[in-house]
């Protein structure tokens, strides 16, 4: 019999106010398989572009969209979060100045993993995608060594309203 694939709830906390501007978080968990790669994409961009008094530049959206389906398939193809019943877990904080997006998964696949930069033949299939986030974001690395998963930022310059 097969499992029905739980929808994911977001959680949203009140904006408040750090440094002079509104900061708002968002976060959510995902089924632990590669359907669950676009729903993951969705809800960081719906995330930036619903944030309350926060324009982010669609350039950044685009950006974090590439960047978050990259995490969220390694999350499911390099992590026990892509065992069968798991889930990984997305968490996203904006404000006026950048955003900082969190995958968080369950331990590697392999037990001394590292995500890290490969350097992948020019005729691989795959072996690319951390490249591609290290390229766009403005900084990516593993989340502290307690917890398991990545994050990446991504800064744009501050409104003339809010300086």
């Amino acid at each position: 019999m097969e499992q029905a694939t739980p929808r994911p709830e977001a959680v949203t906390l009140p904006p408040r106010r750090s440094g002079g501007g509104p900061v708002s978080v968002h976060l959510t968990s995902f089924p632990g398989v590669v359907e669950s790669v676009a729903p993951a994409r969705r809800f960081v961009t719906g995330v930036l572009r619903i944030t309350p008094q926060i324009t982010v530049p669609e350039t950044v959206i685009d950006r974090a969209e590439l960047i978050t389906s990259e995490l969220a398939t390694n999350a499911v193809l390099h992590t026990l979060s892509g065992e069968p019943g798991q889930a990984f877990h997305v968490r996203v904080r904006v404000d006026a100045q950048g955003m900082r997006a969190e995958i968080r998964t369950r331990r590697p696949r392999h037990l001394h993993a590292v995500p890290r930069v490969a350097d992948a033949r020019p005729d691989a299939e795959n072996g690319r995608g951390l490249f591609l986030v290290d390229a766009l974001a403005t900084r990516w690395g593993t989340l502290a060594p307690a917890e398991n998963g990545v994050y990446y930022t991504l800064h744009w310059p501050r409104p003339l309203s809010l300086r």
